[in-house]
């Protein structure tokens, strides 16, 4: 009896599970806001990684002020710019796909004309925290450009 009773609750669990797992797969305004949460996650992991690809760069550039060796420079900021490149190149392709999802996950919503005024502040909070990241990243690897530009033109003067 014990053992009917124990299985009997795991079967309905499993039913509560999966009911609810449909629930989510027809429910538009559910799976916009996961497509949401995954594009932000990998935008984030994004530019986290870019961020720091450029501090290193403005980190380099300050280890090597000073430095005579024309080649020793090259060779550093070469593989700092390939890494920027590669990870850049890694990582965007996922973000670029989340927001052609996100895209098609809004439209479904549209048509549905149910759940807009839940996804509008979501898509808000979304874009303003981006924003800021985009922004902050692109005021390192000025910052590091500049940095490298200094050296550069440092190396110049030198004899």
């Amino acid at each position: 009896m014990l053992k009917k009773t124990g299985f009997l609750a795991v079967a309905l669990i499993v039913a509560a599970g999966a009911g609810a797992a449909v629930a989510r797969a027809d429910d538009p305004v559910a799976t916009a806001q996961a497509t949401l949460q995954k594009l932000v996650s990998d935008a984030t992991t994004l530019h986290s990684t870019v961020l720091a690809d450029a501090q290193k760069i403005s980190a380099d550039v300050q280890a090597l002020q000073g430095s005579t060796s024309r080649a020793t420079v090259r060779q550093t900021l070469q593989a700092d710019a390939q890494k920027i490149k590669a990870d850049r190149a890694q990582l965007l392709p996922a973000v670029q796909s989340d927001w052609a999802q996100l895209k098609t996950d809004l439209a479904a919503v549209k048509s549905s004309k149910t759940g807009k005024g839940q996804l509008k502040p979501l898509l808000q909070q979304a874009n303003t925290q981006l924003a800021q990241e985009r922004d902050a990243v692109k005021a390192a690897l000025q910052s590091a450009h500049q940095a490298a530009q200094a050296l550069r033109a440092s190396l110049k003067q030198s004899p």
